[in-house]
C-alpha cells in the first residue's frame, strides 16, 4: 500500500510539472517579437515539445488509473 501512495504522489508530481512546462513553452511562444518569430517557435518548438509533454501526461494518467485499479498493482509490478 506504500508503494501505491508513493508511484501516486510521483505520478502527481509528472503531472503537474507537465503542465507547468506546458504554461512555460506557450508563454515563451507568445513573447516573440513579431509575428514571424512567433510562427517559427510555434512550428519549430512548441507543437513537437507539446506534443511529447501531452504524450507523457497521458502516459501518467494511464499508469495512475492502471496502478489504482483492483487487478492493475500486480499487473504493473508483476506481483
Amino acid at each position: 500500500m506504500l508503494i501505491q501512495f508513493s508511484l501516486t504522489i510521483v505520478g502527481l508530481l509528472v503531472c503537474v510539472g507537465d503542465v507547468a512546462a506546458l504554461a512555460t513553452l506557450l508563454t515563451w511562444q507568445e513573447r516573440a517579437a513579431d509575428p514571424i518569430s512567433r510562427r517559427q517557435r510555434l512550428l519549430t518548438a512548441v507543437l513537437p515539445v507539446s506534443s511529447l509533454l501531452l504524450l507523457l501526461l497521458l502516459g501518467a494518467v494511464f499508469f495512475l488509473m492502471m496502478l489504482w485499479s483492483p487487478q492493475g498493482f500486480e499487473a504493473l509490478l508483476g506481483k
